[in-house]
């Protein structure tokens, strides 16, 4: 009566439960990665910005930031430069990012103190202020 049963094999159940456990770790690390990752090509222009800012490469920055044709070197220069209001970017460290629509917003603390929100458009990284 029992000759058609087999025995349990045990490797194969301990080998099928680490694949799935293995494969329950990869999607949990994806998502994971996704979260963390996901806003990286607008942060790191924001860097680029904020290190142009700290070495003092006003054409630079304002050629990263992509401003509209109203918005001239001239006033970048009094919002960002020399006498602006963030002046001297010392150091800056970027504590976070949230994607709203079609950019990003991206936090920016300058000189250990004062805190910063940007504006990043996704489809070609310009730079501004968040609406």
């Amino acid at each position: 009566m029992f000759d058609n049963i087999q025995p349990i094999d045990l490797v194969a159940q301990r080998r099928r439960r680490r694949l799935i456990s293995f494969a329950v770790f990869c999607v949990l690390m994806a998502g994971y990665l996704y979260y963390q990752f996901k806003n990286f090509p607008e942060e790191r222009r924001v860097s680029q910005f904020f290190g142009a800012l700290q070495h003092q490469e006003y054409q630079k920055a304002y050629e990263l930031w992509q401003p509209a044709p109203s918005y001239t070197f001239k006033d970048f220069n009094q919002d960002w430069g020399p006498n602006g209001l963030e002046w001297p970017v010392n150091q800056f460290h970027i504590t976070g990012s949230t994607e709203r629509g079609s950019g990003v917003i991206v936090r920016v603390q300058i000189n250990s103190k004062e805190n910063v929100a940007l504006w990043v458009e996704k489809k070609n990284k310009s730079l501004g202020f968040p609406p």
